[in-house]
């Protein structure tokens, strides 16, 4: 005869950075003890609408949450305010009707917070344990059915040194493993001051700047897993440039961490445009025949028109022979229309003499007072006369010698990839690649209307009193009227400096500085660290890529590697990648019954690219990264959080810091004793809501939180 168990079942559902746990009470009649399944909530749409006016924010949240069940949900709402965040004016809607809430002191709050922990064995809420919420209860939602929500709050952003930082909770995986439907954020940000910086280290942002006041922020997705919340930087200054410092200095027996932002004025007359020389360099020969050819036609005849009356420029073309539109430089306004007929008759047929092109576009001696761009297009590898990669490069650089920023172009895949890449870095430019189907067109027309407005020249960094090392770029690039330059670095000693920005207008040396101040310590801008390894990383395997590997820069890669989890050929980070252990992995926190892939970190021999193709997706990728500035998405089994970085191992988040042969202070996870040192180490509870069973170092201490014993079972 079976024994039957009656179990009244209190199921919460977590959903979104915003938090709704829903309840209801179920009896279920089994011949074991187990808790009802239940599908959490999907959200359908989430959109963020923000004005910024001022320093005055208004948040407004709209939301539709889809009950998947075929039963009725009903809870509470609850939205976690961090403690330096001053609100008001909390308005929440559900289905458009008016609901009431309640703003819940942080003591109230953190009592909810640990009660959830404790019911739902998770420690998801962990993070906001501290904070304040808004509270308010949610009216039933129906068995397969919807629930608008609407909030809109206001707060005052705080200004510190100019800089000031909008955050959003956006984040959602932690509590759903599904993916938002429909996600937006759009900031309108109105100053009385000049907008300089606008920055999201989180998100990779569209910024539409109406003039240097106003600004539009948007970012967009379909179908996606959140898995950060929104912060956006900006500064206010009524000078040319704006230089903004953030740093990040944890432990203060370490460098500290620093990112530069530079950035120009947007509004600018044409006389502030410095003049400049273009001069494009198109392979025409018989490879290039059919649809690319003429897309280098169109781009080049988009280019010749955007060109300022008051800019010089030459075309050269080439195949076997060098074929130049002209001797020399000439006048935009007097040679426009011959050019673009000279545009029209171009053909592909014949070899591919790359050396002598170059060598062609670098005879004239250039003005000192102009900046001049060469841009080189290719389909192939040299072919005729000097082939040899290694003498093509010594024959530019000597010839060059870092006169003119050579920017290539590669069209295809049968392109000498070290070639164009060393080319690149060896004279101040960039490489980009046109794929198989991509328009050359497009590529080009957008890539010249980034750089046909040029601010600042010949960019030189002065910062005083302070001793900084491993700067990223290493070579400042000129300024463009709408760019942006980040740098990031490391530094050493603490105190007031001087931050110089010096550049070339018009062949005259202009100065640009801005006071600020390296701290001793700064726990903010925790997103620093990674983002300053990632992009070193970066350099280095496209250093050992481009020039040959050694040892040393093998062992930093995989330190670096491993300490902050990102993905290099020499570190290999071993993940599952089906949909069905994806979301077990999102759930890692729920128990020790889920099956976790373990991490490893190991230094094989490079993975490195031998084929164009591969060599091609790599380049692209390493530029990328060299440039990027937003924290890349680690591996499932990989969590960054603050300063610290954990991999999952034998089904344990285990802190990077820890060495096996160190002993660990053991704690169950939910006990008594757990809350405690919650208490007494608010630290913490950052690193410890990553799961049930984590192993973190602080403060000479490590402690393991392991799962509870699971109680035997009698048959």
């Amino acid at each position: 005869m079976k024994r039957l168990n009656f179990h009244a079942a209190l199921l919460i559902l977590f959903f979104t950075g915003l938090i709704q746990f829903a309840q209801a009470q179920g009896i279920i009649v089994t011949s074991q003890s187990r808790i009802p399944q239940i599908e959490t909530l999907r959200i359908e749409k989430y959109h963020v609408n923000v004005s910024i006016d001022n320093q005055l924010a208004t948040t407004k949240i709209d939301q539709i949450f889809a009950n998947p069940n075929d039963f009725q949900l009903e809870g509470t709402y609850l939205f976690p305010l961090p403690d330096d965040v001053a609100v008001s004016d909390f308005v929440l809607y559900i289905d458009g009707k008016p609901v009431k809430g309640e703003l819940l002191a942080k003591d109230r709050a953190r009592s909810i917070y640990e009660g959830i922990v404790r019911s739902m064995q998770d420690p998801a809420l962990l993070e906001y344990i501290g904070t304040r919420a808004f509270q308010a209860r949610v009216f039933p939602i129906p068995p397969n059915g919807e629930r608008r929500i609407q909030l809109e709050y206001s707060q005052v952003i705080r200004v510190d040194s100019s800089l000031a930082k909008y955050t959003y909770p956006l984040r959602t995986d932690k509590y759903t493993h599904q993916p938002v439907g429909s996600l937006a954020v759009s900031i309108d940000l109105k100053s009385k001051h000049a907008l300089k910086t606008i920055y999201s280290p989180s998100h990779e942002i569209a910024v539409n700047r109406k003039n240097d006041h106003r600004a539009n922020i948007s970012y967009e997705g379909t179908d996606v897993h959140v898995k950060r919340d929104f912060v956006c930087y900006y500064s206010l200054s009524d000078k040319d440039f704006g230089i903004d410092l953030i740093t990040h200095r944890d432990n203060t027996d370490e460098d500290g961490f620093f990112m530069l932002l530079i950035s120009p004025k947007y509004e600018v007359q044409k006389s502030e445009v410095i003049e400049k020389d273009f001069i494009f360099i198109l392979d025409r020969s018989g490879s290039m025949k059919g649809p690319k050819i003429e897309q280098a036609k169109e781009a080049l005849r988009f280019c010749v028109n955007s060109l300022n009356d008051g800019d010089r420029f030459n075309l050269i073309l080439f195949n076997t022979d060098v074929e130049p539109f002209s001797e020399k430089l000439v006048s935009v306004k007097e040679e426009r229309e011959n050019a673009l007929a000279f545009v029209d008759d171009i053909v592909g047929n014949g070899g591919t003499n790359i050396n002598d092109a170059l060598l062609a576009a670098l005879g004239d001696e250039p003005d000192p007072k102009r900046p001049r761009i060469i841009v080189f297009l290719t389909d192939g590898e040299a072919t005729v006369g000097e082939t040899d990669t290694t003498r093509i490069l010594k024959n530019v650089t000597g010839k060059n010698s870092d006169k003119s920023r050579i920017f290539v172009f590669g069209v295809g895949y049968d392109v000498n990839v070290n070639l164009l890449d060393k080319m690149a870095e060896q004279n101040g430019g960039t490489r980009q690649y046109v794929k198989p189907k991509e328009n050359l067109e497009v590529a080009v027309s957008s890539f010249f209307t980034k750089v046909s407005e040029p601010i600042l020249v010949n960019l030189a960094l002065d910062i005083q009193n302070i001793k900084t090392k491993n700067l990223y770029p290493q070579k400042l690039p000129h300024l463009f009227r709408g760019s942006q330059l980040t740098v990031l670095g490391r530094y050493a000693g603490t105190g007031k400096t001087k931050l110089t920005l010096r550049g070339d207008i018009n062949g005259k040396q202009h100065e640009f500085s801005n006071a600020a101040k390296f701290p001793k310590q700064e726990a903010d801008h925790q997103f620093l660290p990674k983002l300053w390894a990632q992009r070193k990383v970066a350099y280095l395997v496209d250093e050992i890529r481009l020039n040959g590997e050694n040892k040393e820069l093998v062992e930093e890669i995989t330190r670096l590697s491993e300490k902050y989890g990102i993905m290099t050929p020499y570190t290999s980070f071993l993940v599952t990648e089906d949909e069905a252990q994806r979301r077990q992995l999102s759930r890692a926190r729920r128990g020790p019954s889920a099956p976790l892939s373990s991490v490893k970190v190991r230094s094989p021999k490079p993975k490195l690219a031998r084929d164009a193709k591969q060599q091609i997706e790599e380049s692209i990728q390493l530029q990328a990264l060299q440039k990027q500035a937003q924290v890349a998405e680690t591996a499932v089994t990989v969590q960054q959080v603050k300063n610290k970085t954990f991999h999952l191992r034998e089904k344990v988040w285990v802190d990077s810091t820890h060495k096996p042969e160190t002993e660990t202070k053991k704690i169950e996870f939910g006990s008594d004793a757990y809350f405690e040192l919650l208490k007494k180490e608010p630290e913490l509870t950052k690193y410890l809501a990553i799961g049930k069973h984590v192993i973190v170092c602080h403060k000479a201490t490590c402690y393991e939180i392991h799962p509870p014993k699971q109680p035997q079972v009698n048959p």
